[in-house]
């Protein structure tokens, strides 16, 4: 019997597993590593790309004995509008111990001291649903461009977590809409209690290097902020020297 169901080890170099008791979306992002992947495998992802909950695979990080870097339903999105942290969770035809959504995982998130947990959304708006967070848990939005950069700023404010970072990847687009020209990043990040900034370019086929004036920009606004940066390993084609690769 397979104890740790929907846990495996990680490719993200940030991570060691990723637990995946969650998956799909209703974002529909057209770049989507995920939703490719559960078309691939529609055995193991009976729902298509349909928000799925798996309560088999509650438990899993409690059979990891080495403190573990953990990301959360990297195969979808838990905080999707269709996810309600409030609903009780079924499995069959019984209530799942009776426990909404919420209290579940955290619980299950609190009995494993050890390990840290990360959470990554594109849909932040639905964050403070969720808050707060047990202390050892990382609570992450994804943005693309300047304009979800401000949004995910905005709402992890109202958002209470030990750790709260933004993942800049695939970061696509440095410009700014009108509403955004006297908006100060190093400021907005002091404000929203940021602690780290991932920075990544897109993988794959079409794959995307952003400008170096663009990473300089950011990164100095980190700084600015007293932020460690994680330059992911696909942000450069090449690298005259190590990424940087700081962690709160």
């Amino acid at each position: 019997m397979n104890r740790t169901p929907r846990l495996s080890k990680s490719a993200i170099e940030y991570l060691d597993y990723v637990w995946n008791f969650e998956s799909g979306c209703t974002k529909g992002c057209h770049f989507c590593y995920a939703a490719k992947i559960a078309k691939r495998f529609p055995g193991h992802y009976p729902n298509g790309f349909e928000p799925t909950l798996y309560p088999e695979a509650f438990t899993s990080p409690w059979h990891l004995r080495k403190p573990s870097i953990i990301g959360v339903g990297y195969m979808g999105d838990l905080f999707d509008d269709a996810i309600d942290p409030e609903g009780l969770v079924t499995w069959g035809d019984r209530v799942y111990e009776k426990a909404p959504l919420r209290q579940r995982i955290f619980w299950t998130i609190q009995q494993a001291p050890q390990h840290r947990f990360l959470f990554l959304t594109k849909q932040p708006q639905n964050l403070a649903r969720w808050s707060p967070f047990p202390d050892n848990c990382w609570v992450g939005v994804s943005a693309t461009d300047m304009r979800m950069l401000a949004d995910a700023c905005y709402e992890l404010k109202r958002v209470e977590a030990r750790v709260k970072y933004i993942s800049l990847e695939p970061f696509l687009d440095y410009s700014r809409t009108t509403d955004l020209l006297a908006w100060n990043l190093r400021t907005a990040l002091v404000e929203a209690g940021i602690n780290w900034l991932v920075i990544g370019g897109r993988s794959g086929a079409d794959r995307f290097y952003p400008p170096d004036e663009w990473i300089d920009e950011i990164e100095s606004a980190a700084d600015g902020a007293g932020i460690p940066v994680f330059e992911k390993n696909n942000l450069r084609k090449v690298w005259a020297n190590p990424p940087k690769q700081d962690m709160p």
